[in-house]
């Protein structure tokens, strides 16, 4: 009895840090943050008639939020597969 017990058991799921999407989000945050601290420089924005002179990381720290949001508002789920085609 025991037995039957054991196998209708899920399998336990990995650590959420051990899943790919969380390893290649933690590669990508990684070469953000290089490109962020290697770019200090100050660049010269222009927003039709508005010139601002900001730094580099600061353009992309502001762009990288901006784009997070912009998915996050846009996100679009799919339906899930049922297991049966539908003719």
């Amino acid at each position: 009895m025991n037995e039957s017990k054991e196998a209708k058991t899920k399998p336990e799921a990995k650590a959420w840090y051990l899943r790919p999407k969380s390893i290649i989000a933690l590669i990508a945050a990684v070469v953000f943050l290089i490109l962020v601290f290697q770019n200090w420089d100050s660049v010269s924005v222009r927003i039709l008639f508005w010139t601002q002179t900001v730094p580099a990381s600061l353009m992309y720290v502001f762009f990288a939020i901006a784009g997070f949001v912009a998915a996050r508002i846009t996100h679009r789920t799919r339906p899930r597969a049922t297991g049966s085609v539908s003719k």
